[in-house]
Formats: structure tokens, sequence, C-alpha cells
């Protein structure tokens, strides 16, 4: 069995994922953890990676997006998507854990914790960026990225609304994800966006035309994703409109992203949010092995 080097524990939209790279660089085991993976419940974190800890020596644990980060630990923007990692003392002999701090934002006020490490991961492969991104997990955030640096951000609670309309009443019964209809989808789009007054109105035209007509579900869960996606893009106008943009994420709720900014005449890039959030932990546990391989050498 091959030796584990370091583990990588990144936050996404429903669940952390846990990523064991062996010496040689490569991935020995990559799934999801469970929710609870969080600051407050460390020994349920070393429970859970025990498979691939040893009493031998500890393991270095790299984490972006913790739960719960305090306040006072997250940088100001503007900053660079990511500069080092704090540790953070854990009972367990068998791990170390390093904590990527996030972002914080005075006005309007806003917090980040895990979208700059994947900024940061895209940065690696293209550093002259200059542009927004958006990324998607259990928020959408967009972020203006510019010489480097994350100079501002909004986020938007869109994925969260999305996963309880769908769950409850009316929804439930009317809109259940299934294949997209394209042209319903597009059309609550540019339906919201030239009168984003009448939202709460339209999402109750989906159950009402469900109940008369027979309306297929895809056609409400498309009609209702439609509408609540084309509200955020009303609200984050100026972050996107004549902006080179990149949707970091991964699923079906980052392709609606694209396809409606296509819609708005964009073209925007579709990068996974997962693989970027990994080259960010790759590059904090290079630069964390570099400044011990220099604190080694000889004086001379």
């Amino acid at each position: 069995m091959r030796k584990t080097e370091w583990i990588g524990l990144t936050w996404g939209a429903e669940y952390p994922l846990v990523s064991v790279v062996g010496v040689d660089g490569k991935i020995i085991a990559q799934h999801a953890g469970p929710v609870d993976l969080a600051y407050n419940t460390l020994s349920t974190l070393a429970e859970f990676l025990a498979p691939y800890l040893s009493l031998a020596h500890p393991t270095p644990v790299f984490c972006a997006g913790l739960p719960d980060m305090p306040v006072d630990l997250l940088r100001s923007v503007p900053a660079v998507p990511m500069d080092g990692t704090f540790q953070i003392e854990v009972a367990d002999p068998r791990l170390v854990l390093h904590v990527v701090p996030g972002l914080r934002q005075a006005k309007p006020a806003d917090l980040m914790s895990g979208c700059e490490t994947a900024i940061a991961g895209m940065l690696l492969q293209d550093p002259k960026f200059d542009g927004v991104v958006c990324t998607v997990a259990s928020h959408a955030r967009w972020s203006h990225v510019s010489a480097g640096e994350i100079v501002s951000f909004q986020s938007f609670l869109t994925p969260a609304l999305a996963d309880t309309l769908v769950k409850n009443l009316p929804f439930s019964g009317c809109a259940s994800q299934g294949p997209l209809d394209e042209a319903a989808f597009g059309q609550a789009v540019e339906d919201i966006m030239a009168r984003p007054q009448n939202f709460a109105a339209n999402l109750a035209h989906i159950s009402a035309d469900a109940a008369l007509n027979g309306a297929a579900n895809s056609a409400g869960w498309s009609r209702l994703m439609g509408a609540l996606i084309g509200l955020e893009l009303s609200g984050a106008r100026p972050y996107w409109l004549g902006q080179n943009v990149v949707v970091l994420g991964d699923g079906i709720l980052s392709d609606l992203y694209k396809a409606a900014l296509v819609g708005q005449g964009l073209q925007p890039q579709l990068i996974s949010r997962d693989a970027q959030l990994l080259a960010g932990l790759r590059s904090a546990w290079a630069h964390m092995e570099g400044d011990l391989m220099s604190r080694d050498l000889p004086d001379r």
C-alpha cells in the first residue's frame, strides 16, 4: 500500500471532498466525507481520516472552505486569493491540520471561504486572468479578479434557495429536477431580468400551470431555476456585464449558470471548482514543503 503524503479536504455544494495524495503526487483515494466535518468536530475529522493516517509520523491535512472559521482569521480584500495557511491544534498526533484562511469584505459585508482557494488554483493556469469568476457551490459568489488579486466579491444564496424550494410544497410536486427544458429556462431568465419585481408572482404561476394545464415537472423545474438564476444575474449585473467570465463549479447548477450567461451574449468558460480547489491545495502543500526544505539547508 502506498504511503499517504498529505490529504486535501474541501467543501463543495453538499459535502466535503476528501483527496488522499500519495508520495508520488497521485491521488490514492477521493470521495465524499460526512457533512459534520467542521471546525467544531475535529475529533470526527481524525476518526474519519484514520484509514489514511499513521502512528509513525503526522500526516498534513490541508483544508479549504472550513465552516465556521473565526472572522478574525479572514483576510480583507483586495488581496491575493491565497497567502499561506494557519495551523489548528488537533489532539490526535497522527495529523497536522493546515487551513487556508478565507476572505472578508467590509462594504457590502460579505465572507468567502473556499472560493479563494479555487480561484488561486485557476490562476496557477492563467496568472494573467482579468475578469470575473463566479464560483457555484452552496452559495454563488461573483469575484472581480485583477492583477492576481480578488478586488471585491458578492455572494448570493441562490443555490441554497433552489435546494430548499424544490424539496418543499408547492414545488416538490411540480418542479422536481429532470431534463432541462431549454426554452422554458431561457424564457424564465429573460422574464425575470426584464421585470425582477414579478419574481414571486412568476413562481406562483409554476404550480398553477401544473395544476391547470398539466405542465411537466421538468418544465416547472426549468422555469424555477431560470427565475432564480435570472434574479441573481439581475443583481450581479455590475460584475458580469461586458466582462470576461469564468464559472467555477461542478454539476447541473453550474451548467445552468453558463447557459444563462450565454443567453446574455457572454461566452463564459466553465471549469471544475473541485479540480481548482485541489490545485490550490497542492500549491499550499508545495509552498510548505519548500519552506521546510529551506530551513533544513545548512548555512553558507
